[in-house]
């Protein structure tokens, strides 16, 4: 299958989406098409933040394209959810992905 792959976001400057070909049933889970697509483009699946004698592993953010319009980006809240259930708004009807790596900390 291919899919198309954002690693930043950004709509006035849109950078093209990476094409990626996995050979991968999209009966599978959206979370194994993820830990490919880090495999392949050694993108970390998350980072560590450590303090005292903890640490914490960040996890990235996954979304998907879930419309026509230039923002219509919606977050992947189930990892365990098919491939297959999941819309194809790439520019050839791929199925776009963005994974959002920036992780930003409240208190």
């Amino acid at each position: 299958m291919k899919i198309e792959l954002l690693t930043e976001l950004s709509f006035e400057n849109e950078t093209p989406p990476e094409i990626i070909e996995i050979d991968l049933d999209e009966n599978l889970s959206i979370g194994e098409l993820f830990s490919k697509i880090h495999e392949i483009t050694k993108i970390p699946p998350y980072k560590e933040l450590r303090w005292n004698n903890n640490v914490e592993k960040i996890s990235c953010r996954y979304y998907y394209k879930s419309g026509i319009e230039i923002d219509d980006y919606t977050i992947i809240m189930n990892l365990d959810e098919q491939i297959d259930s999941f819309p194809k708004y790439g520019s050839s009807g791929e199925l776009l992905l963005y994974i959002n790596g920036d992780h930003g900390l409240a208190n």
